[in-house]
Order: C-alpha cells, then sequence, then structure tokens
C-alpha cells in the first residue's frame, strides 16, 4: 500500500475544545492531520457525512470540528468529502482500493494542563446529547481516549460501535452479512423466537459450497447425558458457553436452522481432525428430518462411510426412537441396502453408529475412546 505525503502547513493548537469538564475545565484537543494520504483507496460503509468543499484541507477542517464522530476523512475527486466514524486502523477489512478516491487519517490527542482542576469527577464531554446509539442502544460519555468518546451498549439483538448490526440469526447469514468470511470457529447467533444470543459453531470451509452449522457434539464419556434424547426433545446443553464434549442446540433453534438448510451430515472428532469422511454421513433434510423421524426407516442418504465402508445414494437403517438418532451397521443390512458396512460389526444388541453408543465398536471414529466426539450439522447450500 503506497503512502504518499501531504504537505498542509496547519496546526489546530489555537482550536481548543472542552472534551472533558466538570465544573471547570480539565482536558484540552489538539486535533492535527496525520501529513499522509492513501492514494485510490477508501473506508467503504463508514461514511457518515458527505459535503462539497473547495479544497482538501476544508474537509479536514470539516473532519476536526466533527470532535465526537469523525475518525477520518476521504475524498473523492477533487471535491467530494466524506467524513468517516471509523478509520483504517479500527476497521481494516473495509479499506479498499477505490480509483479516484483519497484516504486521510486524522489524529486526535489530548492536552492535559498541568493542573487538574477536579480529578475524579464525572466526565462531561456532550458527545451523548444527541445519542448516536441506534436501535435502543444507550450512550455512555468516555474521555480517557482522544479518538473515542462515547461507547454504545446496545440490545441484544443489535452490534457495532453504534448499534447498526443486526446479529445474524444463522451461519449462513453470518457469512452474507461478513462477507468473505472464513473464520470456521465458534460464533454467537441471534434467536428471534427467544430473543436471546446463543454459541455454535459456523463451517464455512470444510465442504466446498456448504455452510455447516453445529447442532449437537459430545464425547462418548458423556454419551450417558445425550443416548436418551432423540432430536425431537428439547434438550439444549451449554449453548450459551460452548464445549464441543457437551454441547446441543434447543429444539426452537433447531427448528429455525432447518427452516432454511438443505442438508444435515453426522462428523467424527471433527474439533481436532477437522472434517475427515471415514466414519461420516450426509442426506438431504428432505430425505431425513431429524426433528420429526420418530422409530426407525430405511432413508436414502447422499453419502455413508463406517468404517472405511462406504456407499452413494444407499438406503440406510436410521432409528430414533425414544433414544438418540444413530444407525446399527450390524443389523441395518437386514432392512435396508446399504449391508457392507456389517463386515466386522459387533453383533449382539448390534452396533450403534453415530449416537447412542449401547453397543460400541472402537474401530469406528465416534467411539473409539472416550474423548472421541459425534457431530451433528444442518448444512445450508
Amino acid at each position: 500500500m503506497q503512502v504518499i505525503q501531504l504537505v498542509l502547513v496547519f496546526s489546530l493548537y489555537h482550536f481548543k475544545v472542552t472534551e472533558a469538564k466538570c465544573k471547570l475545565k480539565c482536558e484540552q484537543t489538539s486535533a492535527r492531520i496525520s501529513d499522509t494520504r492513501l492514494k485510490n483507496h477508501a473506508l467503504i460503509g463508514h461514511s457518515f457525512k458527505n459535503f462539497t468543499v473547495n479544497k482538501p484541507f476544508d474537509c479536514y477542517e470539516k473532519c476536526s470540528h466533527e470532535r465526537c464522530r469523525c475518525q477520518a476523512f476521504q475524498i473523492k475527486g477533487e471535491r467530494s468529502c466524506e467524513l468517516l466514524d471509523e478509520d483504517r486502523f479500527s476497521a481494516p477489512y473495509e479499506l479498499q482500493e477505490e480509483e479516484g478516491y483519497k484516504y486521510f487519517d486524522l489524529n486526535r490527542e489530548y492536552k492535559k494542563p498541568t493542573n487538574n482542576a477536579c480529578p475524579n469527577q464525572p466526565c462531561n464531554n456532550k458527545c451523548c446529547e444527541d445519542n448516536p446509539c441506534s436501535n435502543g442502544g444507550t450512550c455512555t460519555e468516555l474521555c480517557d481516549h482522544a479518538k473515542s468518546k462515547f461507547n454504545c451498549t446496545c440490545a441484544t439483538e443489535y452490534y457495532g460501535k453504534f448499534c447498526k448490526k443486526k446479529i445474524p440469526t444463522s451461519c449462513k447469514q453470518l457469512q452474507v452479512v461478513a462477507k468473505n468470511l472464513e473464520d470456521s470457529v465458534v460464533h454467537t447467533l441471534y434467536d428471534p423466537t427467544r430473543k436471546s444470543l446463543f454459541q455454535t459453531f459456523c463451517d464455512f470451509t470444510s465442504e466446498n459450497g456448504f455452510v455447516w452449522t453445529l447442532l449437537e457434539s459430545f464425547s462418548l464419556a458423556n454419551n450417558n447425558h445425550f443416548k436418551a434424547q432423540p432430536f425431537y426433545k428439547n434438550y439444549p446443553v451449554n449453548q450459551n458457553s460452548f464445549k464441543w464434549n457437551k454441547f446441543r442446540l434447543s429444539l426452537p433453534i433447531m427448528n429455525s436452522t432447518l427452516s432454511h438448510s438443505t442438508h444435515l451430515r453426522a462428523t467424527c472428532n471433527f474439533n481436532t481432525d477437522g472434517l475427515v469422511t471415514t466414519d461420516y454421513l450426509r442426506a438431504k433434510t428432505t430425505e431425513l428430518n431429524i426433528l420429526l423421524l420418530k422409530g426407525y426407516k430405511c432413508v436414502t442418504l447422499e453419502y455413508i462411510n463406517i468404517r472405511g465402508y462406504e456407499d452413494y445414494n444407499p438406503a440406510v437403517w436410521m432409528i430414533q426412537r425414544s433414544a438418540h438418532l444413530h444407525t446399527d451397521s450390524h443389523k441395518g443390512g437386514s432392512h435396508c441396502s446399504f449391508d457392507s458396512a456389517k463386515n466386522g460389526s459387533i453383533g449382539g444388541s448390534g452396533e450403534d453408529n453415530f449416537g447412542l453408543y449401547g453397543t460400541v465398536n472402537h474401530l469406528h471414529r465416534c467411539s473409539s475412546g472416550n474423548s472421541s466426539t459425534t457431530q451433528w450439522w444442518f448444512g445450508e447450500q
């Protein structure tokens, strides 16, 4: 990024504004331009006032006088001035190459007096008088730093410096809002049915064309907490304090997520191994609705792999009665077309895969040891 020097011989030490006062003046500020510009760059989405000016210096003055809000400014062409409520340091991803723009930083500093006339008194910089916080946000004045004059405490559904941004309700919506989001991590989302926040893991990268929302994850050591909990029961676990070894979204949130999902999948040890397609299944939600299935049926899946035995578009015996959703690789072939995984399976009451784990095969990645984990997801294309 090229930095070009801009020569403007000017100082605003004569332009003094009281930024924090009680009964007497306590602090003063002096604003000065940083003497740099970024040619053919603009900060996108942060312009709050526009002016037509005669020269770049006039735009600088406009920003200097907007003492509560203006953090930087930019000029399009020679005369179109835009004041910005963020700068390239606080919003680095919004600084983009834009032909014809010149972006300028603005430095603000406090010039403290030698004698503090009123220590430990409340701040009063008047930056909350017009309440810059949107959507019911609450403004609090700040006087510690010259570039941070106030703070907005947002209502539950909103976030951002001015509470203008809505918290997404799904991982897919989060990807759209954030644009080019590639961080597959735990995210906070908003539940409109309960008007509350929840946490889950959003996977944007493991399968091209899919965004996956984690519904449940538990370790074999915690199987007793989940084996009697079918997905049609409301059984939220740690949805406000995410844990890979013990987690599940509430039924209302799963219903909301299902309404805009096209697929579901089950994975093993995603938290340690990422996506591995040995011991993995994927299906369309139109074929397998895990929130409605009560009993057992042959379901056509897009793909299944159990202990290395795989098949595409097979009919698989899926079971969810009063217990957790699972398939039985020992007995399933007696009911449906997928029977190759019976090779090496555990007999008796039948080997459980992807849940329940009444009969465990340690060769299956989800049940190879107490720390092994099972995940269920909804996916959107």
